[in-house]
């Protein structure tokens, strides 16, 4: 079974040891995520609350480390970085551990650390974490899971999804590939739109939010299809950490 889901609060209570999860906050933590290990970060370690990143580095000694998040969409005032991936740059991310805190996004990959693989999902890297799925796509489920915004399903991530199933389906070439409705629901939404991105992550509430917060350059940034082609997988050991792959 290929799913998408649509929301955290929709995920299987059971099951998720035999599932590979991609998790999607295309505005804007599984793309910061990207371009962080794109940019040379070391890895990029994942809390579902502001102070648990604040508590883990403070417990962590010696760096380099990055503290990054935002609390409604912006920067809390003793962070390092916020939550826009035009920040994750080399000059501020290179080799260190990034601390990671959002509302939406570490959220959902906490909800999701039980399963067999599980890895960061974006425009940004659609194509090769697409590829990623591959060797495992005929022996356990493959669940896209949406982070949503403020526990509603957002449109961003939907289509970010929809770009894994896209590629999927041109590299495999199989009509025969088990899509639930919600999975075909978020291939449409993607092939509907693939050619005017940037104008479709303005569009929900998730873009919305980020263009009033004055970080409308995030929602350009995070449409750039492949442009960042990396595989992130979600490591636990034992607190969730990010490494290029």
């Amino acid at each position: 079974m290929i799913d998408v889901i649509l929301t955290p609060a929709a995920l299987p209570e059971s099951g998720l040891e035999n599932a590979q999860v991609v998790v999607f906050d295309v505005l804007r933590a599984t793309t910061s995520i990207t371009a962080g290990l794109f940019h040379g970060a070391k890895d990029v370690r994942l809390f579902g609350t502001l102070d648990d990143a604040r508590a883990a580095k403070k417990a962590a000694g010696t760096g380099p480390f990055v503290l990054a998040g935002e609390s409604k969409c912006l920067r809390p005032e003793d962070f390092d970085l916020g939550n826009s991936p035009r920040e994750f740059v080399t000059e501020k991310v290179g080799g260190s551990s990034i601390f990671l805190a959002t509302t939406n996004g570490t959220r959902a990959a906490v909800a999701a650390q039980n399963a067999e693989r599980l890895f960061a999902g974006s425009l940004l890297n659609a194509e090769a974490t697409a590829k990623a799925l591959l060797p495992r796509l005929d022996h356990v489920h493959t669940l896209l899971l949406c982070a949503g915004t403020n526990g509603q399903l957002a449109c961003e991530d939907v289509i970010g999804a929809g770009a894994v199933l896209f590629t999927l389906l041109q590299t495999t070439y199989r009509a025969d590939l088990p899509f639930t409705d919600s999975a075909w629901l978020a291939y449409h939404s993607f092939a509907a739109v693939r050619e005017r991105l940037p104008a479709a992550l303005r569009l929900g509430q998730g873009g919305i939010n980020v263009i009033e917060a004055g970080l409308e350059d995030d929602i350009d940034f995070s449409a750039r299809l492949n442009a960042c082609p990396i595989v992130c997988e979600i490591q636990k050991t034992p607190s969730l950490r990010v490494v290029k792959i």
